[in-house]
């Protein structure tokens, strides 16, 4: 149990916080002060539940899956330390007892590709909003939908302000294997390291990257090159790989077909139509260790532009960030350093990547 001095500060964030939020609503357009305040409210609650780890440990609530699952997280954290990454306290407390589902909104038009985005303070332009109930997240979906837009809400295993406050370890987050734990922690470490203001496509990319790579080699690193676990990370993300790859082809065939003039929007719409129902067809023949895991993922519908959009969120430009990271020998701390040296004063983080990986005169899509 934390001491009632450490509970009675806790509160007064929490008044602070969404006072705050209400003052800072006030410059956010488009987005409405229900939606901060809501957000900072649930926010609080969220840090208002941490418990230190220890005194979770001691509690003797924990099962040895979950005792086990903290140990994992603690190390990985040194590991990033180690290797460069920004060290924060976030992950030294445990939600224990917080129930909450976080949810994830992205919306687009249904005949191109420019996602519906809203703009904060701190961190810019975003190309979604998130949510603590679903039943908020549900009256967005609704408003969205009635301006024409389509809609994909998922859920998020993990939540991260930035180091602007100390995260904490989520419940869910004790069920996860050594792999996943070890990717989301880096990912956010990476995030705490390097930060663009109004360019999340770039720091999502980026820490997808960085969280991927510098998992592979902790993984590496702690349990050998032979074990199981390793191989099977490595045998995942080789499929993986090949899923991104089936899903950038389908986003570059759809947004051919939506950047065409010579064809009308009910041609438009009809091949559209084609394509998304191929997506079964792509994954049967793109030669998947395990191919029943991501035709399970096409069948968890629906697959539309919003979907896609969040996809090429999180995972574009790879092959820059790999020449990079090659161009400095493979040294991750060194990779950081120079993607932040290529971005400063930047306007455009990812043409500035380009020129510095010297890639194609024309991106691809």
């Amino acid at each position: 149990m934390q001491n009632p001095n450490s509970k009675s500060r806790l509160v007064v964030r929490m008044v602070m916080g969404t006072v705050a939020a209400l003052l800072i609503s006030a410059f956010i357009p488009g987005c409405g002060v229900g939606y901060v305040v809501r957000s900072a409210y649930f926010q609080a609650e969220l840090l208002h539940s941490r418990t230190p780890i220890h005194e979770v440990r001691e509690s003797g609530t924990l099962s040895p899956k979950h005792h086990a699952a903290l140990d994992r997280i603690a190390d990985v954290k040194s590991y990033g330390a180690q290797i460069g990454l920004k060290a924060t306290e976030n992950y030294e407390t445990i939600a224990a007892d917080w129930n909450r589902t976080i949810w994830n909104m992205s919306a687009c038009p249904s005949l191109s590709f420019q996602p519906v985005t809203w703009r904060f303070p701190i961190v810019g332009k975003v190309p979604y909003l998130g949510f603590f109930r679903r039943e908020d997240a549900d009256k967005w979906v609704d408003r969205m939908e009635s301006q024409g837009h389509e809609v994909y809400v998922r859920t998020a295993g993990a939540y991260s302000t930035l180091g602007w406050f100390r995260d904490p370890v989520l419940p869910g987050m004790l069920e996860w294997d050594d792999q996943r734990l070890a990717d989301t922690v880096l990912h956010e470490l990476a995030h705490a390291t390097l930060w663009i203001k109004g360019s999340v496509k770039f720091n999502e990319s980026f820490a997808s990257f960085v969280g991927e790579t510098a998992s592979f080699r902790y993984l590496e690193n702690r349990f050998g090159s032979d074990s199981d676990t390793y191989t099977n990370a490595i045998a995942f993300h080789q499929d993986l790989a090949r899923w991104r790859t089936i899903l950038r082809s389908l986003y570059q065939d759809l947004d051919a077909v939506y950047s065409d003039p010579t064809k009308t929007d009910t041609e438009k719409l009809s091949e559209r139509t084609l394509l998304y129902s191929s997506l079964s067809e792509r994954v049967k023949s793109a030669n998947l260790a395990h191919e029943e895991r991501f035709l399970e993922a096409v069948e968890k519908g629906p697959w539309n532009n919003a979907r896609l959009v969040q996809y090429r969120t999180y995972n574009h430009k790879r092959e820059w960030f790999q020449i990079v990271l090659d161009q400095e020998g493979g040294d991750l701390l060194g990779f950081i350093e120079a993607i932040g040296r290529i971005t400063k004063n930047s306007d455009n983080p990812f043409e500035a990547l380009e020129h510095a990986a010297q890639g194609p005169s024309e991106a691809v899509k």
